[in-house]
């Protein structure tokens, strides 16, 4: 578990969640699919439509993790490490969400560093996202956290708006340039 002092009454701290979060996890999802639709590929109707077991079933798989304030989770995130061979060496990390009371109180940073501790931990040596190109705080937060961009997808999601590209990032986690 990572601690932190907070801004608020608590205290920060991450830890990988379990299925007993589920509930945590639901509600952030739900929440962030509410305030911010196109940072998530799921929609909120099958977010809410989804099988509380579904949910339960991907907890115990691991790779998810959740920052708290306190008692109360403020942020989630998950991190995929590929199971092939080859592909061993790649993590994807997706979901990452964190409350908009906590943006800016270091809640981000220390979810992030979790998740970039437990990819080094499965043996990645390189973490890779998608970001929606019209998110430019997002992208901003990857930068400054050693994320570079790599290229481009055109039309990675169809919105209600329309068309938004995503930007695929990758960090290497073991000194190597991207």
């Amino acid at each position: 578990m990572t601690d932190s002092p907070g801004n608020g009454p608590g205290r920060l701290s991450v830890r990988a969640l379990g299925p007993e979060d589920v509930d945590d996890w639901r509600r952030l999802r739900t929440e962030g699919l509410r305030l911010f639709p196109g940072a998530f590929l799921i929609t909120l109707q099958e977010a809410e439509a989804a099988e509380r077991d579904t949910d339960l079933a991907a907890m115990a798989r691991g790779g998810r993790f959740g920052v708290f304030d306190g008692a109360r989770a403020i942020g989630i995130g998950a991190i995929r490490c590929m199971g092939l061979s080859r592909i061993r060496h790649r993590a994807e990390l997706g979901p990452f969400y964190v409350s908009p009371q906590a943006q800016g109180s270091g809640a981000a940073r220390l979810l992030l560093d979790a998740l970039l501790d437990h990819a080094r931990a499965m043996g990645a040596l390189q973490v890779e996202l998608y970001v929606a190109g019209d998110n430019p705080r997002a992208i901003a937060f990857y930068e400054r956290h050693g994320f570079a961009r790599c290229g481009t997808v055109p039309r990675a999601v169809i919105m209600p708006e329309g068309p938004v590209d995503d930007l695929f990032y990758v960090r290497m986690l073991d000194g190597e340039a991207a």
